[in-house]
């Protein structure tokens, strides 16, 4: 997937690696920024946060992706669960402050977390 020759040193190789992190850093900022847009959208909308539906697609996109590329695919599979929960949770307590009541499927879908917290929302979380 690189077109840059493979690092000769350890020194080089761990700068590059760096330069990734950051990437892959400044990239998950930008998806959180669409996401929060998303929320808005969907809040507007009345849709609710979570979309199993969704999840279930881009979780499926997402280890495709990952096998052309040479990845685990149950290692893009668990980092982007992660992303997803994060997004939800975010999601949940920018609208938190709202007296929207989850529907019956959102109140079905709920994760653990979100039970104990009682954070409820009515914009969407998938990106």
């Amino acid at each position: 997937m690189s077109t840059s020759p493979s690092p000769t040193t350890v020194p080089e190789a761990r700068a590059r690696i760096d330069e990734i992190n950051e990437r892959v850093v400044e990239l998950l900022a930008e998806r959180q920024a669409i996401v929060d847009a998303l929320c808005e959208l969907k809040a507007d909308a009345d849709r609710t946060v979570r979309d199993p539906e969704r999840e279930a697609e881009l979780l499926a996109h997402v280890r495709a992706v990952a096998d052309e590329a040479g990845l685990p695919p149950t290692l893009a599979e668990t980092l982007f669960e992660e992303i997803l929960a994060h997004s939800v949770e975010r999601q949940r307590r920018q609208r938190a402050d709202g007296d929207a009541e989850p529907s019956a499927e959102e109140s079905s879908a709920e994760e653990p977390a979100d039970k104990a917290t009682g954070a409820v929302s009515t914009c969407g979380a998938q990106a």
